[in-house]
């Protein structure tokens, strides 16, 4: 099973720093299926959202593949903390260039971006400790142990 960890950049200055590069005019928002796994290459980011629950915000880490090596360990902790309350789902930009830079995702590493809804929500770039991974992501997740309430 190739499963890929996520990430999520600082926050940006902007609304429209969320949004892909070739769309900065209007929103996004990304409609969502309950696959589970990232096993094959994607076009765009509604398909590799679609792979994940629709009740947990999704954490997509883009990294390059010369620094995986020195964030696996605590984007894997980061993973084990949020457990319940985000998935994480890790790419390596050079696998999906085109959708690297369209989320302007292609020069920091790793770089970060939170889903929740199928919206963008917080980025995180060039953060790789899990503790300040797993705080700024928990800003927008529901509490440890507390059950998902879906919003209506």
């Amino acid at each position: 099973m190739k499963f890929v960890a996520l990430c999520v950049a600082a926050l940006a200055a902007s609304a429209n720093a969320f949004v892909p590069s070739y769309q900065k005019s209007a929103p996004v928002a990304f409609a969502r299926s309950a696959t589970t796994q990232l096993s094959a290459k994607y076009n765009t980011m509604d398909e590799i959202l679609a792979l994940f629950p629709e009740e947990l915000p999704v954490l997509i880490n883009f990294y390059d593949a010369n620094t995986e090596a020195d964030i696996k360990d605590d984007i894997f902790r980061a993973k084990t903390l949020l457990k319940d309350r985000a998935t994480v789902c890790s790419i390596k930009q050079q696998d999906y260039p085109e959708l690297s830079k369209l989320w302007d995702c292609d020069t920091k590493t790793p770089s970060m971006i939170l889903f929740q809804d199928g919206k963008p929500v917080t980025r995180i770039f060039e953060e790789s400790h899990y503790l300040e991974i797993v705080a700024k992501v928990g800003k927008f997740c529901r509490a440890a142990g507390e059950e998902f309430k879906a919003a209506k």
